[in-house]
């Protein structure tokens, strides 16, 4: 298979990358992959870089265990997830940014505010996505619900 230019690099942030973004990592590329016709593991062939990372996150950690698990119910797998805290290797380059609440809008332009970088809430409608960190498998399967409706429409957006 020929390996072509990087087209496109998408990073998703909230605070600890052990729960919202690591799951909008994930099923980003799931969705993605299914759209494109292609496995996880090709994206990158196919010129996407899809990463994650946290604002206050300590480099190293698992996912949490239930983001683990409703991410299963879906076909893809955190096992291998390891938090990284949001530097600028991380995301220089990048065509978009995409935090999760306000509050990371403004942690994130304030820390980067001199690197002019394409910086967005994931929610097209602007709300905040609520950090499910300490809550049931439950509240993070809403979560998880409330993540892939707004993937689903940047998917769209981004093949139309």
């Amino acid at each position: 298979m020929e390996k072509i230019e990087r087209r496109m690099k998408i990073v998703f942030v909230c605070t600890g990358n052990t729960c919202r973004s690591p799951m909008a990592e994930i099923v980003f590329k799931k969705l993605l992959a299914e759209k494109l016709g292609c496995q996880i593991h090709e994206l990158p062939d196919k010129g996407f870089e899809i990463l994650s990372g946290g604002l206050a996150a300590y480099d190293g950690m698992a996912a949490s265990p239930n983001a683990t698990i409703v991410v299963q119910k879906l076909g893809v797998s955190l096992e291998d997830h390891q938090s990284r805290y949001v530097d600028i290797d991380l995301i220089k380059h990048s065509d978009a940014v995409l935090v999760m609440t306000k509050n990371h809008l403004d942690i994130f332009q304030d820390r980067f505010h001199d690197q002019h970088l394409p910086v967005h809430m994931l929610s097209f409608s602007g709300s905040d996505i609520s950090d499910p960190f300490g809550g049931d498998e439950k509240v993070y399967s809403q979560c998880l619900s409330e993540i892939q409706e707004n993937l689903k429409h940047l998917v769209f957006k981004i093949l139309s």
